[in-house]
């Protein structure tokens, strides 16, 4: 027996995504629910967790095989990573064990653990990447994290390792092993729809950055056009509709983003709820160390040793969208101003210009109609001394010419009341 031997040690791996209408995944196809092959223990379970789809892969290797080395993880993995679709909100790794008779050190073989496992594009690096550690379900936990840089591209995984101590019986560790497995499932979904929330914000925030350039240079222009003694109003609905047009995309990218800290705020609740049933149901089944209270250090510890994460959240990713919404939002303040004050103009214009119009067509109907009266009035009544086309030649020119006074006559009554 080696002393990096480990009894039922146990590989899963949980992959999350965005449930669709077909309830079906790249994951969930590529890895359909069932039995592992006859020579494996292990099993593949789907699962519908709110708006989300989970599938977990288990793995424990040789069936014949109780006791198992670690040196055996790395095969395990590589049987699970035969198809190596990634869920869209993210994956977690879970080892899990239970120590042996003789004093072995929980720390080194999760050390070791790490040095046997690979993942897409990085592996575990112990002395930067561990998160927390910590006392759950009569066993010892480490959680190792690289967090996605960036918008999500690039090295990033996330991995537990649980040991339980050598003094459970079977029964016992399969109850201890079913908790650990129902709440982790859970808690690594919204662990992962936060920081799938964060990385989205960092996108919208990328996005925002060109119409947010673009707001100084609307302002300006606004301004400019407020200073003109004389307005095109063409051109002054141009500028209406091109700056409508980026208060559009300003206001619905700064929405998303917006939405995207409801998103994190609701995880990190619903995140912080389970840590503590997690924490509660750990202080009930644990023993009492050295006369305290029983299971008291085994729920604070878990707790403490969860929510690492959920303040870690609070910190980088909540303070940072709120960072950013604060500095983009007053540029959409001002866009709405801006645009508003144009909206008044281009209504000044268009009712002075309405009223020229309105004018106009007084002055000409005002003449037409003056004209139309007095060619009928003398037609009506013909002299019979005068030659047809000569009477009509001057009653065409008559009625004109009236028309033409009376036009005038209103267009500078119209003028003087303005005044």
């Amino acid at each position: 027996m080696d002393e990096q031997d480990l009894r039922f040690l146990t590989l899963d791996w949980f992959l999350y995504d965005l449930s669709e209408e077909s309830s079906e995944t790249i994951a969930s196809k590529e890895f359909p629910p069932g039995n592992l092959l006859d020579s494996l223990d292990g099993y593949i379970r789907h699962e519908k967790i709110q708006d989300s789809q989970m599938v977990q892969i288990d793995c424990s290797g040789n069936k014949s095989e109780e006791v198992k080395s670690l040196q055996e993880l790395a095969d395990i993995q590589k049987t699970i990573l035969k198809k190596t679709s990634l869920g869209k909100l993210g994956s977690s790794w879970l080892v899990w064990g239970q120590l042996m008779p003789e004093n072995q050190s929980p720390v080194s073989l999760a050390q070791e653990i790490c040095k046997q496992l690979k993942f897409e594009k990085t592996s575990p690096n112990w002395q930067v990447d561990l998160f927390a550690e910590g006392p759950l379900l009569g066993a010892t936990l480490y959680e190792l994290w690289s967090p996605p840089q960036g918008q999500g591209e690039g090295e990033s995984y996330h991995l537990l390792i649980c040991l339980f101590d050598s003094h459970w019986r079977k029964e016992a560790l399969q109850k201890r092993v079913g908790y650990l497995l129902k709440h982790c499932q859970h808690l690594f979904l919204y662990r992962h729809k936060v920081v799938w929330a964060f990385q989205q914000s960092r996108r919208l925030r990328e996005s925002l950055q060109q119409p947010s350039r673009l707001v100084p240079q609307v302002t300006n222009q606004s301004l400019a056009r407020l200073e003109q003694s004389t307005v095109n109003l063409t051109e002054l609905q141009d500028h209406l509709r091109q700056s409508l047009n980026v208060l559009a995309v300003y206001a619905t990218q700064l929405n998303y983003l917006q939405e995207q800290r409801y998103t994190i705020e609701i995880n990190l609740e619903n995140y912080r709820q389970r840590v503590l049933k997690l924490a509660a149901l750990s202080a009930e089944d644990s023993p009492n160390p050295l006369g305290e209270k029983a299971g008291e250090w085994q729920g604070q510890g878990s707790s403490l040793l969860f929510d690492k994460f959920s303040q870690f959240a609070q910190d980088k990713y909540l303070r940072q969208i709120e960072r950013d919404y604060t500095s983009l939002s007053p540029g959409l303040l001002l866009v709405e101003n801006s645009i508003k004050a144009v909206e008044s103009l281009n209504q000044i214009e268009q009712t002075r210009s309405d009223r020229r119009l309105n004018t106009t067509l007084t002055i000409a109907s005002v003449g037409v109609a003056t004209s139309a009266v007095v060619a009928t009035v003398i037609v009506a009544t013909p002299p019979p001394n005068r030659h047809p086309i000569e009477f009509q030649f001057t009653t065409t020119l008559g009625s004109l010419v009236i028309g033409g006074v009376m036009s005038i006559a209103v267009w500078c009554c119209l003028t003087w009341r303005r005044k």
